[in-house]
């Protein structure tokens, strides 16, 4: 229970702690939309506190914002934009192995 509980918290934690650094990089700052980004994602992480949801949307928005300003982003995006794609594609499935048949000879 412990373990399962700990495993919750910790994308939490680290996509918290990346929007902390983003929001204080002032390259972050000079640029409106990506302070609004920001701002919006610690707000919906603090109510919420979905991070694989919270990930996702800052990964598309992020994405628009690589298109809308021909592939230009600040280093400390690029590092939110790597933080929120291993928290949005951490999560642990089951899976079955199905065996196949060994090949006649």
């Amino acid at each position: 229970m412990a373990k399962a509980k700990a495993r919750t918290t910790q994308p939490n934690e680290r996509l918290s702690a990346q929007l902390a650094l983003a929001s204080m990089a002032i390259e972050i700052r000079s640029d409106v939309v990506l302070t609004r980004l920001v701002a919006w994602a610690r707000r919906r992480l603090n109510r919420s506190g979905d991070s694989i949801a919270i990930a996702h949307q800052i990964a598309v928005d992020l994405g628009y914002y690589l298109v809308c300003h021909q592939y230009k982003m600040p280093r400390a995006a690029y590092d939110l934009l790597a933080v929120a794609y291993e928290v949005s594609v951490e999560t642990p499935t089951r899976a079955t192995i199905i065996q196949l048949p060994s090949r006649k000879k």
